[in-house]
C-alpha cells in the first residue's frame, strides 16, 4: 500500500491554498486527490452561461497572490478557473495532484494512520487527512413526482451540458437564487419561452460590475499597493455594511432593504410583478444576492414567473398547484447544493469505526470549524459553521489553513501518533456558537441552505470575519488530546 504523510481531498480553492502553504512550510510529502479531470473545484463544475463570482475579484483571490489582470470587478467562471490554475503552476502543485481519483472512503487506524480507498479500489495510507471538499460540491435535486415520465432534457446548473442547444426552446428553470439569477439573463435571450418557478422571492441589489480597463490593470501591475487598497475597500464595505445587516433591526439592514426594494421597482417594468418579487421574510435570512441583469431579463416577453408550487411532472412538462400544465423542452434545476450534508457521499470512519455522518446525526459541527473529536489527525477546510453571508470565503479559508498548518507541524515535529479536539472543548465551542447564531437573522422563520431540517444552523459563522481571523491566529493545544 502506498504511503504519504498528508492527503488533501479536492483540488479546488481550499485544496490549492492548503497545498501552497504546506510547501511554504517546507512540507512536501503530500498528495491531492481530485475526482475530476481538472482542478478548480466549483469553478470546474459550474460552467453554466453567466457563471461568475458574486464577491469582488479583489477579495475572491488569495491575499498572497493578487491578480492584477482581472478583466472586471466580478469576473466570469473561466477567468476564475484560470486564476486557480495559474496558482497551481506558480507554486508547483501539479506534481502533488492526482486527477480522476475519486475517494470512496477513509478509515482511521489504531496506529494513528488513515487508509483512504479510491473508487477504483486502490488504497493509500497517510498520517494526516485534510478535506478541501467544502460545502458547495454536491448538487441538490428536489424529489418531484413524475420525474421519470418527463421526456425532455433535464440538467442541474452545476452539471451543465454545453452541447445542449437551447435556442428557441421552451425552458423551465426551477429555482431563482444565486445560480439562477446568473443563468436566467442568458436564457432569456435564447428561449422561445422561459418559465421561472419561484418558491420565494430574494433580496437582490445591484452588482455594479464594470470592466477594469487596461489603465487600471497597468496600475495594479506597476503599483500593487493600489490593488491592495481596492481589496481593503471591498473588505471594509462587506464587513462594516453587509455584516451589520445580519443582525436583526439594524439601520444598515433597513438601508439595504430599501436599496433592494428600489432597485427592483426601477428595473422591473411590470408593476404587477412587484408583489411576487418582494420577499416576505427579514433581510439576510437568506443570502442577499447581487445582479445587474436579472430584473431586466424579467422584462422580456418570453419570460414568465410562476409562483404556484410544482405538483408534478408529466411527459411534456410541469404541472403546478394552480391546475396549469406548462409544456417545456428542457428542465433546468437551479436548486443549489446539499449544503448540510457536508462531505457526502464520502464515508469517513474515525476511532472505533464511528462514521462521521453518525457523529453529525443532529447536524454537522466541528471544533473551530476545522477539527472533529473522535477523528484524530483529520482536518476540514470550509467545514461546518465557516461560511459567510457577507464576505469572501477565501479569506476564511486562509485563516483555517494557517490554523491547520500549526496542527500539522505539531504532529510532525513532535512525532505525535494522534491529535484531536477534546470532547468538552468542542462541545463548549459549539454551544457558544449556536447561542450566538440564535441572535442573528439566519435563525429567522425562513428556509435557507444555512441550516438543516431541524433548524440548526450548520453552515454559517456567527460573527465578523475579523473575529474569526483573531480566533484562528494561534492554536490552543490545551483544547486538544495528544498522544
Amino acid at each position: 500500500m502506498k504511503e504519504v504523510s498528508i492527503i488533501i481531498l479536492g483540488a479546488g480553492m481550499s485544496g490549492i491554498c492548503m497545498a501552497i502553504k504546506l510547501r511554504e512550510a517546507g512540507i512536501f510529502d503530500f498528495e491531492i486527490l481530485e475526482k475530476n479531470d481538472d482542478i478548480g473545484g466549483t469553478w470546474h463544475d459550474n460552467t453554466y452561461p453567466g457563471a461568475c463570482s458574486d464577491v469582488p475579484a479583489a477579495l475572491y483571490s488569495f491575499s498572497f497572490e493578487l491578480n492584477p489582470g482581472w478583466s472586471c470587478v466580478y469576473p466570469p467562471q473561466d477567468e476564475i478557473k484560470r486564476y486557480f490554475a495559474s496558482c497551481a503552476d506558480k507554486y508547483k502543485l501539479h506534481q502533488h495532484i492526482r486527477l480522476n481519483s475519486e475517494v470512496a472512503s477513509a478509515e482511521y487506524q489504531e496506529d494513528g494512520h488513515w487508509v483512504v480507498t479510491l473508487a477504483n479500489g486502490e488504497q493509500i495510507c497517510c498520517r494526516i487527512l485534510i478535506s478541501g471538499l467544502g460545502q458547495l460540491n454536491l448538487p441538490y435535486i428536489p424529489k418531484i413526482e413524475g420525474v421519470e415520465f418527463y421526456e425532455g432534457d433535464q440538467l442541474h446548473s452545476a452539471r451543465w451540458n454545453n452541447n445542449l442547444d437551447l435556442s428557441n426552446k421552451r425552458i423551465a428553470v426551477i429555482g431563482n437564487a444565486a445560480s439562477a439569477i446568473q443563468l436566467i439573463p442568458s436564457l432569456s435571450k435564447k428561449a422561445s419561452k422561459l418559465y421561472i418557478y419561484q418558491r420565494t422571492a430574494n433580496y437582490i441589489i445591484a452588482r455594479n460590475d464594470h470592466d477594469y480597463g487596461e489603465t487600471t490593470r497597468s496600475a495594479f501591475r506597476a503599483f500593487p499597493v493600489t490593488q491592495r487598497a481596492v481589496r481593503l475597500f471591498y473588505y471594509l464595505r462587506q464587513e462594516l455594511l453587509f455584516f451589520g445587516a445580519m443582525l436583526p433591526g439594524t439601520l444598515r439592514g433597513r438601508i439595504i432593504k430599501w436599496m433592494a426594494n428600489q432597485y427592483m421597482k426601477t428595473r422591473v417594468k411590470d408593476s404587477s410583478l412587484w408583489k411576487a418579487l418582494t420577499p416576505d421574510y427579514p433581510l439576510g435570512c437568506k443570502r442577499i444576492l447581487v445582479s445587474d441583469d436579472y430584473y431586466q431579463a424579467l422584462n422580456s416577453e418570453c419570460v414568465e414567473i410562476v409562483t404556484s408550487p410544482i405538483n408534478c411532472f408529466d411527459q411534456s412538462g410541469v404541472c403546478t398547484g394552480d391546475a396549469v400544465q406548462r409544456a417545456v423542452d428542457v428542465i433546468i434545476y437551479a436548486t443549489g447544493f446539499r449544503t448540510t450534508e457536508l462531505l457526502a457521499p464520502l464515508m469517513i470512519k474515525g476511532e472505533n469505526g464511528m462514521e462521521l455522518n453518525h457523529a453529525w446525526r443532529d447536524g454537522a459541527e466541528a471544533h473551530r470549524g476545522v477539527a472533529q473529536s473522535g477523528f484524530p489527525n483529520f482536518f476540514m477546510l470550509y467545514g461546518p459553521n465557516t461560511n459567510l453571508g457577507h464576505n469572501s470565503i477565501i479569506y476564511m479559508v486562509e485563516k483555517q489553513v494557517g490554523y491547520v498548518i500549526q496542527c500539522i507541524k505539531k504532529i510532525l515535529d513532535e512525532k505525535l501518533q494522534s491529535l484531536q479536539p477534546k470532547k468538552d472543548a468542542q462541545a463548549e465551542y459549539n454551544h457558544d456558537l449556536q447561542k450566538a447564531l440564535k441572535k442573528t437573522i439566519w435563525s429567522g422563520e425562513c428556509g435557507s441552505w444555512y441550516k438543516n431540517d431541524s433548524g440548526k444552523i450548520t453552515n454559517n459563522w456567527a460573527h465578523s470575519s475579523t473575529r474569526f481571523a483573531l480566533m484562528m491566529r494561534n492554536v490552543n493545544f490545551n483544547e486538544y488530546e495528544q498522544k
